[in-house]
């Protein structure tokens, strides 16, 4: 499957060429308080939730019949989002880049975009779209071409957040000039899920990085699993867009502690 998406994901690329020009596009720089809080570690004690907004996915189709983005961005950030991600690809998983943009108007806190990043054009389209982060896969690329993505990204005021899911991409990580490691505790060959994956990394990835565990995080329990492993954040969608209350059950994540705390079973 993911070899079919960086195909598809060649036409994107050739049209964006056509459509997008570089030099027009003024760099919008970060601001530094808005990242520094949500990267530093010590700022909120416990594992963050960075809510996704995602209509669909390929191996369970529409997981939201009544998507409305704006809204349910405004409901995560009022429910405990550290930081908001959002899904823009179109043919897999039904997404757009101005749900992108418009979740950014609508919140303060950071946006990731997330996506398959093949070219750094794409990365000029990331920055148009309003986005403070953009999504690296590691499977998707080469040493070398993880290098040129991520320089650019710095160059351009975008933080990434580099998607690992073996001891070998996280080996091509190591000397990259990134912050963020996230690791996908969905197998994208046959999509199964499970979130002893980043349990397994984590005893091997550097303190530097600010670990993000991505996938298959659907309760408190496993929020304070992943605290005990050291994590600092959770990406989570499916157990939010699905959900009939996405604000509640944000919530349940978000503030894990106060319910574990309360509930001595």
């Amino acid at each position: 499957m993911l070899n079919r998406i960086a195909e598809a994901k060649k036409t994107e690329v050739n049209d964006l060429r056509s459509s997008i020009i570089p030099e027009q596009i003024r760099f919008r720089r970060q601001q530094e308080d808005t990242m520094t809080s949500f990267l530093d570690k010590q700022v909120h004690p416990g594992v963050k939730v960075i809510a996704e907004i995602k209509k669909a996915s390929p191996s369970k189709g529409v997981l939201c019949e009544d998507f409305r983005p704006r809204e349910l961005a405004r409901e995560y950030a009022a429910n405990g989002a550290a930081a908001i991600s959002v899904i823009t690809d179109r043919q897999f998983f039904q997404g757009s880049g101005e749900y992108l943009t418009a979740v950014k108007e609508e919140v303060k806190v950071p946006v990731l975009r997330k996506d398959f990043i093949i070219d750094e054009i794409q990365l000029y389209e990331t920055l148009q779209m309003g986005a403070d982060l953009v999504l690296l896969i590691a499977a998707l690329h080469d040493y070398g071409g993880l290098l040129e993505l991520s320089e650019k990204s710095r160059e351009l005021g975008l933080e990434v957040l580099l998607e690992i899911h073996n001891k070998e991409e996280l080996k091509t990580a190591m000397d990259l000039p990134i912050r963020m490691l996230g690791i996908n505790n969905r197998n994208l060959k046959d999509f199964t899920v499970d979130i002893k994956t980043s349990l397994r990394l984590a005893e091997v990835i550097p303190d530097s990085f600010v670990r993000v565990s991505e996938s298959g995080i659907r309760t408190a329990r496993d929020m304070v699993l992943l605290e005990e492993y050291g994590f600092h954040a959770a990406l989570i969608g499916e157990s939010l867009v699905s959900s009939p209350e996405p604000g509640v059950k944000l919530r349940e994540l978000a503030f894990y502690r106060e319910l574990i705390d309360s509930d001595p079973c």
